[in-house]
């Protein structure tokens, strides 16, 4: 027998949470965005969308977030950190790739020094994830040896049933098993059979393809500036992708006082890698995408033992001139035959 959580009962589920004091964020449409944001009640979700356009990262590490607030005086500086407001939260219907993201980043936020902002936020976060039963044409899980009801990243998956009253559930962690004690009244033992996750087939080779980036004789190819010819240095692929962190930090204010920001940043942007000299080592659109093409497939996981990517997509799925890793994939998988 398998706990059933039916979709019945989602809307006392949001009660209870919001009773305990959680706050409640999922997948939503609003102004025409598809992202993850709070509900007051469980008919605002939209668990019909294969994926949000905004990805789950927004979350955990804000596009601006303050730092800490300094005034400079004639014989002291005083500052004051500005760590995030605290707050517990559960996020229903995260997609596996959102969740595996986050998975995927920790040890990055976590090695030579530890980012509280990063990790306040994922302690104080239980993560359901939904396993998917569709694909679109962009999603791409299963190139990365992942799948559409992959765990990683999750505390509790759901597999939704066959006949859409609900979903099978899957504790996963201790933190999720802590949140569906809440809701333990809610869950019913049933034997409802789970409908089969999507079929997303494999779109490159990735163990050539990271066997032809890890060749040290392919890093002055003429293949990137081939493939990097449309790219226009928006970096709504960066913006929008699960595992990209890079960012910058900007005081803001005047000769007595002001505010530390961190922002983020994009190693599409010519100015990410601009010295104060005027020399830019990466100075080309080319040099840049072969940047964030080896950075995810090959520094990241010497480094990390995991491609820095999750599969979901998004970065080939929004691109304004059609392009993203996974057509740069392809084509380095033509190569590596």
């Amino acid at each position: 027998m398998t706990k059933i959580l039916f979709s019945d009962k989602l809307d006392k589920c949001v009660e209870r949470w919001k009773s305990a004091g959680l706050t409640v964020m999922g997948p939503v449409q609003r102004a025409n965005i598809k992202t993850y944001a709070a509900v007051e009640h469980a008919s605002e979700f939209d668990f019909g969308l294969i994926l949000t356009d905004r990805s789950i990262k927004d979350l955990f590490f804000p596009q601006t977030e303050p730092m800490l607030r300094y005034t400079i005086k004639k014989d002291a500086i005083n500052t004051d950190e500005c760590l995030p407001p605290r707050e517990q939260r559960i996020i229903f219907g995260a997609r596996a790739c959102d969740a595996s993201g986050m998975a995927i980043d920790d040890p990055l936020f976590g090695w030579d020094y530890k980012d509280e902002y990063w990790f306040q936020r994922r302690n104080e976060s239980v993560i359901v994830t939904i396993a998917c039963t569709n694909a679109d044409e962009f999603c791409m899980c299963t190139s990365l040896k992942m799948a559409p009801d992959s765990t990683k990243g999750s505390d509790v998956l759901l597999r939704p049933l066959e006949n859409s009253k609900g979903w099978q559930v899957e504790e996963l962690t201790e933190r999720g098993r802590e949140a569906f004690k809440t809701i333990a009244d809610l869950l019913q033992e049933g034997s409802d059979t789970a409908a089969p996750v999507a079929a997303v087939a494999e779109k490159f080779d990735l163990d050539a393809c990271v066997a032809w980036l890890q060749n040290p004789e392919n890093f002055d190819s003429k293949f990137w500036k081939e493939i990097s010819m449309r790219c226009i240095g928006c970096a709504s692929c960066t913006y929008l992708c699960p595992t990209c962190h890079c960012f910058d930090i900007q005081d803001e204010g005047d000769t007595y006082s002001g505010i530390r920001r961190k922002n983020w940043d994009s190693c599409s942007f010519a100015l990410f890698t601009l010295h104060t000299s005027g020399h830019n080592p990466r100075s080309t659109q080319s040099a840049r995408w072969r940047q964030r093409i080896m950075h995810k497939f090959n520094y990241f996981p010497s480094k990390f033992n995991a491609n820095s990517c999750s599969g979901c997509g998004r970065c080939s799925r929004e691109c304004p001139v059609d392009m993203g890793i996974t057509e740069t994939l392809q084509e380095i998988s033509k190569l590596s035959q």
